[in-house]
């Protein structure tokens, strides 16, 4: 909010100036139903146009790409090491998403990916009390939970078909300078 291309610029050159080894950018997202999206409406103040959006993004590139990091995500940057390469100061956290791997995660809403399934926690706290007591009725390591119970009270599950599931791993290759491999 109240954000303009000067202020960007000065907060990316503080961000070099600091020169941590990973820097990430993200347009602030309004979500319909939250408070900030009854508070705000499309094309007026606080938050730039589109357009002054694309432009401090072209610039925190710019400045960051000259600053030696690498545009490695769509959102994220990765300085190079002192050979060159940059897998050392990559987001591992966020590369497991990217990449499509298995996680964990926790919490009401969260989405995991475990088996080849993605689901989502229920984000109603009487929902989720109900899931974690399935899960806590479950004898073993959560890998050992069958995947009934996981999904029983899930709100969203994909990967019912393999095309989803490569649909997905295209979307998130994509966001990725690495790419997508075609084998």
């Amino acid at each position: 909010p109240k954000q303009d291309a000067e202020n960007w610029q000065r907060s990316l050159d503080a961000a070099v100036a600091a020169a941590p080894p990973h820097i990430s950018i993200y347009d602030l997202q309004v979500e319909e139903g939250t408070a900030f999206g009854r508070w705000y409406s499309p094309g007026e103040a606080p938050l730039p146009s589109d357009e002054a959006s694309a432009n401090m993004y072209r610039a925190a590139s710019v400045t960051l790409t000259s600053a030696g990091y690498e545009h490695y995500e769509v959102s994220n940057f990765a300085r190079r090491a002192e050979d060159g390469g940059t897998a050392a100061t990559r987001c591992r956290h966020n590369m497991v998403y990217w990449t499509n791997r298995p996680y964990y995660a926790f919490g009401m809403a969260a989405a995991s990916l475990l088996r080849g399934v993605r689901f989502t926690r229920p984000s109603k706290l009487s929902k989720y009390s109900a899931w974690v007591h399935q899960l806590s009725d479950a004898e073993g390591h959560i890998d050992e939970v069958p995947m009934e119970v996981l999904l029983r009270y899930s709100v969203r599950c994909l990967y019912a078909a393999a095309e989803e599931e490569l649909l997905d791993k295209l979307m998130l290759g994509l966001r990725l300078a690495d790419g997508i491999s075609l084998q």
